[in-house]
């Protein structure tokens, strides 16, 4: 349950390859981030790298791919709508497209960097752009060991304009 959690806070996330294929290994277009977020986008995958507080834990990896949402995690893909005021939402649905979640806030960029701010919590992702497909990266406290150490890599890709 702790890893669907993060997961539904960590916010959208995902990937069409296997996210562990970076964005970033092929030429990334030179994308203004502010210009070309607004609409809605779609997580596919999501990889996150988690590695222990301490050099006696063993790094394990927690991957999410495009078909394994329900089943590793009991939902669907995310949907993000990014709007043009920098205010953002995304929706969390179960198999059955119940809305089981909903996290909104206000976005804004510098440089590369997305920062979100929801209520609970502000994010910092380094985002590329490529071909549709945005590769969100941060480092996070995944495994709750109180350090923000674990890599989070995710691939969404865009859907339509608001």
């Amino acid at each position: 349950m702790r890893i669907w959690h993060f997961a539904v806070i960590i916010i959208f996330i995902s990937g069409c390859n296997n996210p562990s294929q970076s964005l970033q290994s092929n030429s990334q277009e030179n994308v203004d981030l502010k210009s070309a977020l607004p609409g809605v986008w779609e997580a596919i995958s999501f990889r996150v790298n988690i590695n222990g507080a301490d050099s006696s834990v063993t790094p394990s990896v927690f991957e999410v791919a495009e078909s394994d949402w329900v089943e590793k995690l009991n939902i669907r893909p995310i949907i993000t709508y990014y709007d043009t005021t920098n205010k953002f939402r995304s929706e969390y649905k179960n198999q059955s497209d119940s809305l089981v979640g909903l996290t909104r806030g206000i976005w804004n960029t510098f440089g590369d960097t997305l920062m979100l701010i929801a209520p609970d919590a502000t994010y910092q992702y380094k985002v590329t752009m490529q071909n549709g497909k945005a590769e969100f990266r941060c480092l996070l406290d995944w495994d709750g060991d109180g350090l923000e150490d674990d890599e989070y890599i995710g691939i969404q890709k865009y859907v339509k304009k608001p």
